[in-house]
């Protein structure tokens, strides 16, 4: 292959020197690209942990302040929504109102529908619920 005239064989070889010194310019520039971006993404990971952290906290704090409302403790109960058919007389209709009626709710998923009441997002309290290994699905009977 020939390149403007020129024959690969006639060129001179490549200094030594010269050649070591941009391979080690290369791998020192390179090695210091790649720590200060690894230090950049741990300060990012630093900061979102801290974020997490506080919002963590806040999130402890609200759920102290919840359940130091006496009106979340104690509440009524709210009856079930219950499907009815649609060819049921009213007297059937009035017998499946009074069995929801008397339906209880588990007392420990009290102060979550309190929670939902004050104005909580459901998908949280449902998350603070599981947390807390009850059953997450418990409440959509009484919303």
């Amino acid at each position: 292959m020939e390149t403007v005239g020129l024959d690969k064989h006639e060129l001179p070889p490549t200094n030594q020197k010269r050649m070591v010194a941009f391979i080690n310019h290369f791998v020192l520039s390179t090695v210091h690209f790649l720590n200060r971006f690894a230090l950049d993404c741990e300060n990012k990971f630093i900061q979102y942990e801290h974020k997490m952290q506080s919002l963590e906290a806040s999130l402890l704090i609200i759920e102290a302040k919840l359940a130091s409302i006496d009106a979340l403790k104690g509440c009524s109960m709210t009856p079930q929504k219950v499907e009815v058919p649609a060819e049921a007389t009213t007297d059937e209709v009035a017998q499946v109102q009074e069995e929801v009626v008397a339906q209880e709710r588990d007392p420990r998923y009290e102060r979550y529908f309190k929670m939902i009441q004050v104005g909580v997002p459901v998908p949280a309290v449902r998350n603070k619920i599981s947390s807390e290994g009850l059953d997450p699905n418990y409440i959509d009977a009484f919303l």
